[in-house]
C-alpha cells in the first residue's frame, strides 16, 4: 500500500473514531463530550473536553494533503504525531495531573475506554511509525 492510500485511510478511521463509543459502558463519543455541557472550570477539564478535537481535525487535514497529491500544510509529520501526542496525553497524562498513581492509569486504561478509543490509539500509531516509501 503506498503511502497516500494509507493516509486517506487512516485519516477516515481517526475521523470515524471521533463518533464512536469512548468509555466501554456507556454510548457517549467525544463528538458527545465535546458538542455537550462543560465538565468544569479547571485546565484538565477544559482541556480535555476540547484536546478530543486533534483526532477528526488531524484526520481531516491528512485527507485534504493526501488528495492535494503529498502537500501538506506544516509537514505530514506534524500530522502523523499529534493525534498520538493528544491520545497519549487523554489516556496517561491527565489522569496523572489529576494525582492517580501510573500503575492505577494502566489498571483502569483497559476497562474504561471503548472501540473510538482503541481505533483513534491504532489509527494514530500507524501514522506516527509507519512511512512507506511512495
Amino acid at each position: 500500500m503506498n503511502r497516500k492510500n494509507l493516509t486517506i485511510a487512516l485519516a477516515v478511521i481517526l475521523i470515524a473514531s471521533f463518533f464512536l463509543p469512548m468509555e466501554a459502558r456507556g454510548s457517549v463519543s467525544a463528538f458527545d463530550m465535546v458538542k455537550g455541557p462543560s465538565l468544569g472550570s479547571s485546565t484538565t477539564a477544559v482541556l480535555m473536553k476540547y484536546l478530543w478535537l486533534a483526532m477528526p481535525l488531524t484526520g481531516i487535514i491528512l485527507l485534504i494533503g493526501a488528495l492535494n497529491n503529498g502537500n501538506y500544510f506544516l509537514g505530514r509529520g506534524f500530522w502523523s504525531f499529534l493525534p498520538l501526542l493528544a491520545i497519549l496525553f487523554l489516556l496517561i497524562g491527565i489522569p496523572m495531573i489529576e494525582g492517580a498513581a501510573i500503575d492505577d492509569v494502566f489498571k483502569e486504561i483497559f476497562k474504561m475506554y471503548g472501540i473510538g478509543v482503541w481505533l483513534a490509539l491504532a489509527a494514530s500509531l500507524v501514522l506516527a511509525f509507519y512511512w512507506p516509501k511512495q
